[in-house]
């Protein structure tokens, strides 16, 4: 079964029951205005009073009142329906003037007391219709009911399923919780415990075949259980749609949904926004894909980890530059999803960059990624940037260190490139006949075995394969600079040994550097960044 709704540039859209939604854009592209204009064009209680709810369209706005009276007033079903779905039990009333009075958008929704009152007046409601037909049954004479077990029931147990520890009283149309034989009342739950009891009540509730629209579904709840909770309450609710409007991308991910609402803007009439089918984006992990829809910024995908010290080192160089850094894992992974993302024609409105390390790469090699969006370092690895000869300067100087403490980090750079030279060449030199035989492209498919061995005799003859050799032998021999050692010099931990000539432990010593470009003292962050723009390629802006 499908629910169609009315959207925004006159569309109608129909989605599947019992399939979540998730909505995704940039801060600022229209995200919460546009599910505003949702409830508005589908809604017929939303401006008008005296038109029946044909379809409910519940939204949750982000900014919501969180408070737990000290006792809650219990109204009959039909009332307490209208006084949380529209703000006001008055048949005559409209959601725009009640529930959001006239403040749609910004306004804080002030609503808990009327979903617990509904909770309660439906949890009673059922308990009558139980009882009468017990009786009816007990009169009769024939065999009584089962027991019916009530939303009341339904929300304890969802509660004490996801916080066992802390047990949740609904008895008595009362909010308490039990905790380590201590008991107190509603008023007085964390945050995070108030919205989830508000959430599940504001689901239970719901009218059948409704669409809830929820902004934030993750805000003040434990991310620990926040996937659960929402996973339980659209089980219980299969015969509607929940629609979730998000930053949080691993929330976002957890919903396992088959396509997603990418709203890219508004411009104060309409929206330009896209359904986006996951499967059709393949080449690009999920999180990627929602992270690089999820900016207005230009996507710089580099190598590394975000708890790695590159990363917040890029993020630091690129921060005031346009562009949102995103780390991807190895410069392989960097390279292909650069290069996936400009296959999709979709997503031709975000601009995606890449860097990676200069590792053994040849100038061909350098110039054939750059046409392709993807940018090296002017040293081999990103973390020789932590090391380059001015930062060693600057950093001796940051530091307090003694006058020839930066001249003897250079030194010991210098002499462990001479200890580790051998094998630096031997490594570039397999790099480099790996790239030359990626390069060779048998295009004629009928070629035998014999003459593929005889091509390749011929191409990567012991003179040749020597001469390769030779090459990286030269370039390594004809390095004395420490910028020229740098470029070429593939020694990862060469960014933490360096921390004993400071006199500081190894790994302090790039925390240090990214402690410096954070807190900014004496306007050290523009040096260091202007230091480090002689090694970061210019991006395009």
């Amino acid at each position: 079964m499908g629910i169609t709704i009315k959207f925004p540039n006159n569309e109608d859209v129909t989605f599947e029951q019992g399939k979540p939604i998730v909505v995704l854009g940039a801060n600022g592209a229209g995200k919460t205005r546009f599910s505003s204009k949702i409830e508005e064009l589908n809604d017929e209680k939303y401006n008008t009073w005296n038109k029946e709810q044909s379809l409910l369209i519940h939204r949750i706005s982000a900014q919501k009142s969180l408070t737990i009276n000290e006792s809650i007033s219990i109204f009959d079903l039909d009332s307490a329906t209208k006084s949380l779905f529209i703000g006001n039990p008055d048949m005559h009333a409209s959601k725009i003037t009640y529930r959001f009075s006239s403040n749609p958008i910004t306004g804080l929704l002030n609503d808990y007391e009327q979903a617990l009152s509904l909770l309660f007046a439906k949890n009673n409601d059922q308990l009558q219709n139980a009882h009468t037909l017990d009786v009816a049954a007990y009169k009769a004479g024939t065999e009584r009911p089962a027991p019916v077990t009530t939303v009341v029931e339904t929300a304890t147990s969802i509660w004490n399923e996801l916080l066992p520890h802390r047990k949740i009283d609904l008895s008595g149309n009362g909010v308490h919780v039990e905790y380590n034989g201590d008991r107190y009342h509603g008023k007085e739950m964390s945050d995070g415990e108030r919205v989830m009891l508000y959430m599940i009540c504001q689901v239970l509730v719901l009218k059948p075949n409704s669409v809830l629209i929820i902004d934030e579904p993750e805000l003040h709840i434990h991310k620990a259980i926040v996937d659960k909770l929402w996973d339980k309450l659209e089980e219980l609710r299969q015969d509607c749609v929940f629609v979730y409007i998000t930053h949080d991308l691993n929330f976002a991910l957890s919903r396992n949904t088959e396509k997603v609402l990418w709203i890219k803007s508004f411009n104060g009439t309409t929206w330009d926004y896209e359904f986006l089918n996951i499967a059709d984006y393949s080449n690009l992990p999920n999180d990627l894909l929602y992270e690089i829809i999820g900016t207005r910024q230009k996507v710089l995908f580099v190598e590394g980890e975000k708890n790695s010290y590159d990363y917040f080192l890029y993020q630091e160089v690129f921060r005031d530059k346009g562009y949102h850094v995103i780390p991807c894992g190895g410069c392989q992974d960097v390279t292909k999803f650069v290069k996936s993302k400009r296959a999709y024609e979709k997503l031709n409105t975000i601009d995606v960059f890449g860097i990676v390390d200069r590792d053994f790469r040849t100038e061909a090699e350098i110039t054939a990624l750059q046409d392709d969006g993807i940018f090296c370092l002017d040293v081999a690895e990103v973390e020789n940037l932590f090391v380059v000869p001015e930062l060693l300067d600057l950093m001796a100087e940051q530091l307090g260190c003694a006058e020839d403490t930066a001249q003897n980090a250079k030194d010991f750079i210098q002499n462990l490139f001479n200890q580790n030279k051998a094998n630096q060449i031997g490594e570039a030199f397999i790099k480099e006949v790996n790239h030359q035989l990626t390069l060779k492209n048998f295009s004629n498919k009928k070629l035998t075995p014999a003459e593929v061995k005889a091509c390749l005799d011929t191409e990567f003859s012991q003179m040749k394969i020597a001469a390769f050799y030779t090459e990286k032998q030269a370039q390594f021999n004809s390095a004395h600079t420490i910028k020229e050692i740098l470029r070429i010099f593939n020694f990862k931990s060469l960014s933490t040994k360096i921390g004993s000539q400071f006199g500081i432990h190894g790994n302090d010593y790039p925390q240090r550097v990214i402690n410096l470009l954070k807190r900014n003292p004496n306007n050290v962050k523009d040096q260091i960044i202007a230091i480090l723009s002689e090694y970061i390629p210019e991006l395009p802006r």
